[in-house]
């Protein structure tokens, strides 16, 4: 009896357990099933963020279009830059046309003009300019009206405005990037000032109004400042607009600095600075160095900077960094500069795929961009989801669009084949096809 009591208990103990390779087996299912779910979970929550980032940004183009025809006048959305990542935009506001008290967009005032060199005899005039000096404009602050350097801080004068030298029946000037305000609230002009021969020296009071005095107007109406009362949105986590994956205007096209990287005239990168977010256009081809210049060193506008040696190095001239606004008319058109572009289109993406490191030390992944960067034989390399914001500039119409990732044609030779390159991102936009 004990003999047979005996083998029912090592039957149940057999019965109970689990042999180590049977334990392997279910260990290995469950993390098989465990991957898959939590990498459908990873794709399907990607895809509604974007979802969601492409509703967000057309509810607020569409806001802009309707608030432009309830107050008569221009607004539009205004776009930011990442701090840590300038070829993204990550955050919107709602911006219009900046008002005087009584409902003007002119701010007038009175200045003379003077020698930026300080000499009256200057034997290298300012490039484009004729006159043995360097021609700028000195505001005569007076106790009623805000100064240059006030109306700068609140973000009203920046370079490109428009100001009328006299007022009311003088000729239109551009106010220059160069030498913006660097001190004594002085401007320099875009063109040389039309029929002056009196200048005064920069270091004399100007209380003694030397140098010719005249009125002058500033045209402000193309100038937007936030909507009063409305607060920046943010784009939803992990989500951004990328601007190289978008059709935009070029100066729109900010890259970050890298070394070794080849340069083309009229390139921009933006880089942080002690003056906060500077862009630098390039004014010449070149290459950049082995190590970033010295960016704190040449942060006011104008400035100028080289970037790598010998024949090969990048001359950078220091800037404002372009504010990204799209702006519609009470009409419901695009207004100002977009509504040359036709439609711009603006491509959201997922930040798992615009900050992607690989093996090569190349840092981001656009849309357009089908090559095998990581090495492993599978392209491209892509892991998030994408969509297309299409603004109509002569309609003002906003839609939303898939991207077409299609990769047919070779476009080194023109022949069928595969270069790794999308042929046109925005080919489901032109025909009409659109997404949540």
């Amino acid at each position: 009896m004990r003999n047979i009591s005996g083998l029912q208990s090592e039957t149940r103990r057999r019965i109970a357990g689990f042999t180590l390779i049977e334990l392997l087996i279910a260990v290995t299912i469950f993390i098989i099933l465990t991957t898959l779910a939590v990498s459908a979970f990873n794709l399907n929550v990607g895809s509604e963020r974007i979802s969601a980032a492409a509703r967000q940004v057309q509810a607020m183009l569409e806001g802009a279009r309707a608030r432009a025809f309830k107050l008569q006048k221009p607004v539009g959305v205004r776009f930011s830059l990442d701090s840590n990542n300038p070829s993204e935009l990550v955050s919107m506001i709602y911006v219009s046309t900046v008002d005087d008290g009584a409902g003007g967009s002119y701010e007038t005032g009175r200045l003379r003009f003077v020698d930026l060199d300080d000499d009256l005899n200057n034997t290298m005039p300012l490039p484009g300019f004729t006159t043995e000096i360097v021609p700028g404009i000195q505001q005569l602050t007076s106790r009623n009206a805000p100064t240059w350097s006030q109306m700068r801080d609140l973000g009203v004068l920046k370079a490109g405005v428009r100001i009328r030298i006299p007022a009311g029946t003088g000729t239109w000037y551009t106010v220059s990037s160069e030498n913006f305000l660097t001190s004594s609230n002085v401007l320099r002009l875009v063109e040389e000032p039309v029929d002056v021969s009196s200048y005064g020296l920069l270091s004399q009071n100007y209380a003694t109004n030397t140098g010719k005095v005249e009125s002058y107007e500033l045209d402000l109406s193309s100038v937007m400042m936030p909507l009063q009362g409305e607060d920046a949105v943010q784009l939803p986590p992990n989500t951004v607009i990328d601007l190289r994956s978008s059709k935009v205007p070029s100066n729109w096209y900010i890259g970050r600095w890298g070394a070794g990287i080849a340069i083309t005239e009229g390139d921009w990168i933006a880089v942080r600075t002690s003056n906060g977010i500077k862009a630098y256009v390039a004014t010449n081809d070149g290459q950049t160095g082995t190590s970033a210049p010295n960016w704190d060193s040449e942060s006011d506008n104008g400035d100028t900077i080289t970037d790598g040696t010998g024949a090969t190095e990048v001359t950078w001239r220091c800037s404002d960094a372009p504010q990204f606004d799209i702006i519609f008319t009470p009409q419901g058109s695009i207004y100002g500069s977009l509504a040359a572009e036709g439609i711009v289109h603006l491509t959201l993406a997922e930040t798992r795929d615009t900050r992607a490191v690989f093996e090569d030390g190349s840092v981001g992944l656009q849309a357009w961009d089908l090559s095998d960067r990581d090495g492993d034989g599978k392209a491209p390399d892509h892991l998030g989801s994408y969509r297309i914001i299409n603004i109509f500039s002569a309609s003002g119409a906003v839609s939303v669009s898939p991207i077409d990732q299609t990769d047919v044609m070779d476009n080194s030779t023109g022949t069928a084949g595969s270069d790794g390159v999308a042929d046109n991102l925005f080919n489901l936009a032109l025909e009409g096809a659109t997404a949540n």
